[in-house]
């Protein structure tokens, strides 16, 4: 049987299911157009200022790579002005100015060049060349760098909006970080690694393309006003362009991230399979371990008895047993090794961590049984001492009561309480008083076993 809705009742339906409209919409702090314009509008030309604070980053920036320091990396995103030209060509895109997309692109080549050219020079010049864990990790971009530009250029957008300015755009200044791939880019060139060069590169491409888009998608919610109106055909075209670039550089990261997902799910795998075969035996002790993901080998170099060609036979075909057939375990003696004693020292330290937990777990768990056990026994011995006192209180002219216990493990496995109650009286109590007081034992301790003594206690 429908039942049927008035109108009245359909209004306030709608009405709830929109109430939340208003707490996600944009415009109700957004600045007015001539003001969102004019602000993209000078962040996109390289005026002096501009100029002298990017070569200032990129000098801040490359010494922060350069001493591997995270808090002086940060510092030189937070100044570098190479946010302004990149989202002004979004900005520009999708207002169809033509005119401000140009400016962009001259700024940004022109910012890009003198970067690349200090970040080059301060290389060439410093004393330090080691590469350290903050280059290394500007020269591998995936799909996640993809969703930082996107998400980060789009909160830069709406930050670069609003009428009181916020912390949005230098959070987006550190999330995206577009000055430190520059700056190894200019790594590799002075040190001669191209590696780093296009590794660098492609990450600044991406935050580029992807900070850019973001700033179109924004400026389109927010329906900010075109500047020219073209025909049809130039519409499409402007779509192609966009779409091609978006593309192209997505699908290199996406790649990557496809690559980096399996190695560490392999070295996740081959952690695993290292841990189980060899943390309880005691005929071969682990020296040191390399787990390579690219070439998909397991190289461990091991000590005693254990280790022989079998233990290596049996340990690969394990790996196949597992689904990882393309995998290869090689097992060899110090002597075959050129050690390395720092990663020798990492591995015993593992080991030697490993073992203090598991030890620390075992003692813990040790520790709350003994704990439960004091507990019962606790309530035991309350128990007992509540039954003397109500021994005394039926038997006002006792001399003494001694009530204590112990338990014991029955043969059906279970714990049992065995109660011996000692009772010293003035004279020998009556038959039926004695019988009267083990019922009532019986009755008080069921689950117990109880012993009456009748005579002197001693203690």
């Amino acid at each position: 049987m429908e039942t049927s809705i008035n109108p009245a009742q359909a209004e306030r339906r709608r009405h709830r299911a929109f109430t939340l409209w208003p707490l996600l919409s944009l415009r109700s702090d957004q600045a007015s157009d001539e003001v969102i314009d004019a602000a993209i509008r000078d962040s996109a030309r390289p005026a002096g200022t501009n100029l002298w604070v990017l070569m200032f980053a990129v000098v801040i920036a490359s010494v922060g790579l350069n001493v591997n320091s995270t808090a002086v990396i940060i510092g030189a995103m937070l100044i570098s002005p190479l946010m302004g030209p990149i989202m002004a060509l979004g900005y520009g895109a999708c207002t169809h100015d033509y005119a401000l997309i140009r400016l962009s692109f001259r700024t940004l080549c022109i910012f890009v060049g003198i970067s690349l050219l200090a970040s080059t020079t301060y290389f060439l010049l410093t004393p330090l060349t080691m590469a350290h864990s903050e280059l290394f990790a500007r020269t591998s971009p995936t799909l996640w760098d993809v969703l930082i530009a996107f998400f980060g250029g789009a909160a830069g957008m709406i930050g670069l909006t609003r009428k009181e300015k916020t912390t949005l755009i230098p959070g987006v200044a550190i999330a995206t970080a577009l000055m430190p791939p520059l700056c190894t880019a200019g790594y590799g060139i002075a040190t001669g690694q191209p590696d780093f060069f296009l590794g660098a590169s492609y990450l600044f491409l991406i935050n580029g393309v992807f900070i850019a888009f973001a700033a179109l998608v924004i400026a389109r919610i927010l329906r900010l006003p075109h500047h020219t109106f073209p025909d049809e055909a130039t519409r499409r075209r402007g779509r192609a362009i966009i779409t091609v670039a978006v593309v192209l550089t997505l699908l290199p990261s996406t790649y990557l991230a496809y690559q980096l997902v399996n190695e560490e799910i392999f070295s996740a795998n081959a952690e695993r399979f290292i841990l189980t075969n060899f943390a309880e035996r005691e005929d071969v002790t682990l020296l040191a371990r390399e787990v390579d993901p690219k070439t998909r080998t397991i190289m461990l170099t091991a000590l005693g008895q254990g280790a022989t060609p079998a233990l290596e036979a049996s340990l690969n075909q394990q790996l196949a047993t597992l689904g990882m057939t393309d995998a290869k375990l090689k097992l060899r003696h110090p002597s075959q090794a050129k050690l390395d004693i720092t990663n020798l020292k990492k591995e015993l330290q593992r080991d030697v961590l490993r073992s203090t937990a598991m030890a620390s777990e075992q003692n813990a768990a040790r520790i709350v049984e003994l704990e439960a056990r004091l507990t019962e026994v606790k309530k035991v011995f309350a128990e007992l001492t509540l039954v003397e006192n109500e021994i005394r209180a039926q038997l006002p002219g006792l001399r003494q009561v001694l009530v204590t216990g112990a338990l014991r493990v029955s043969p059906d496995g279970q714990p049992r309480l065995m109660v011996l109650v000692a009772i010293d009286t003035p004279k020998r109590l009556p038959v039926g008083e004695t019988e009267r007081l083990k019922r009532w034992l019986k009755t008080r301790m069921p689950d117990s076993e109880v012993n009456l003594v009748m005579g002197r206690v001693t203690t």
